[in-house]
Parts: C-alpha cells; sequence; structure tokens
C-alpha cells in the first residue's frame, strides 16, 4: 500500500503542479481581471481532499474488494457534500465574485474528478490482477 500511495502522490502532484502552472499563466496574461486570490487555495483543497480520499481508497481495497464500490460511492458522497459546503459558503462571503469563484471551481472538480476515476480504476484492476 505504500508504495501505491507514494506513487499517487506522486503523479497527483505533477499533475496539480501542471494546473498550477496553467493557471498561473492564464491569470497572469489574458485572464488578469478574473484572478481571485482564493483560487490557489481552492487548488489546494482540491489536492488534499484528492490524497485524503485516495488514502482511504487504499485501505478499503486491502481489506474487503467487495465492499469497494459502495464504500467509494459513500466517500465520493460524502467528499461531494464538503466541496458543496466550501463552495457555497465562499459565494455567502464574496457574492461580487461567485460567477469567476464557481467557473473555476467546477472546472477545479471536473479535472480532479477524472484523475480520482482513473486512479481508482488501476487500483481496482491491480487488486484484480493480485
Amino acid at each position: 500500500m505504500e508504495k501505491s500511495f507514494s506513487k499517487f502522490i506522486k503523479g497527483l502532484t505533477v499533475y496539480t503542479l501542471v494546473i498550477l502552472f496553467v493557471g498561473a499563466l492564464c491569470f497572469l496574461t489574458f485572464l488578469r481581471q478574473y484572478f481571485l486570490i482564493i483560487l490557489p487555495f481552492v487548488l489546494l483543497f482540491y489536492y488534499a481532499s484528492t490524497l485524503i480520499l485516495h488514502h482511504f481508497m487504499l485501505l478499503i481495497s486491502k481489506k474487503d474488494i467487495s465492499k469497494f464500490s459502495f464504500k467509494f460511492m459513500m466517500l465520493s458522497l460524502i467528499k461531494m457534500f464538503v466541496y458543496i459546503i466550501f463552495g457555497v459558503l465562499y459565494i455567502i462571503i464574496d457574492e461580487e465574485n461567485a460567477v469567476i469563484f464557481l467557473i473555476v471551481y467546477l472546472i477545479l472538480y471536473v479535472a480532479y474528478a477524472v484523475y480520482e476515476v482513473k486512479s481508482v480504476m488501476n487500483l481496482i484492476n491491480d487488486s484484480k490482477s493480485n
């Protein structure tokens, strides 16, 4: 498990750095007027929550793979509610920039969801082959 998690951390870190680089490039050039100071922290929030969820997925996959799908769905549901709460709280605090925040927030949600699904599929395939 330790090897799988460290591999995931490296991959997610590279993925996050690419997103950070592309985002910085966009917000330093043609999207300069739309930059919000919270956006790097949102990226960090997605990075940390994806790491935490994957750690739990690794623990679950080592115990009982037959219950993996159900537990994955439950953790994903909890994570989605946490994301919604975080997003709504920010929008309440800064209504003026709600649209910009939501656009970036949803782009990051999709980007990290794609990465997470890809990694979970790899995890399932690895569990089946062992």
